[in-house]
């Protein structure tokens, strides 16, 4: 359903570009924020959660669900601390294995997303951008059909 609304628009396209890169990274068993995560770690080396979900723009919460994920998993392995608060999180080599293998399936989904996005880059910007934000929405929804 159309909106105006660009915070409506925007949370829409945020679910459906999720969608659309968690149908591309599938194969490799895992899911945008993971692969998100996997990224920055890689980025910031050994860190905290805190700086973990400055970087990536989570909660630290969410940035600990997700993180034991991938502990579990065997992607991330954690430090020792002392002080709990501080506790630290890195790639392993298998995450860093994994973070490879998955970079493949995240440039299709990038090339996804411009595809859709490239035939709307003229006219007035509101305009733009609403076409926008609702083609990445269609081309979203002929994934979960």
């Amino acid at each position: 359903m159309f909106t105006d609304c660009y915070a409506t628009q925007f949370r829409r396209s945020a679910n459906a570009i999720s969608r659309i890169y968690d149908d591309e990274l599938r194969p490799t068993g895992l899911k945008i924020s993971q692969f998100s995560l996997l990224r920055a770690l890689r980025r910031l080396g050994e860190t905290t959660m805190t700086e973990i979900a400055i970087d990536v723009a989570l909660d630290k919460t969410t940035i600990s669900r997700n993180i034991k994920v991938l502990i579990d998993a065997g992607w991330v392995e954690t430090g020792t601390q002392e002080d709990a608060r501080f506790k630290t999180a890195r790639l392993s080599k298998s995450g860093t294995k994994k973070l490879v293998q998955a970079e493949v399936h995240w440039r299709r989904a990038q090339q996804r997303v411009e595809k859709e996005v490239m035939p709307f880059l003229n006219g007035p910007a509101n305009e733009r951008l609403l076409d926008t934000l609702q083609t990445i929405q269609k081309a979203a929804a002929e994934i979960s059909n």
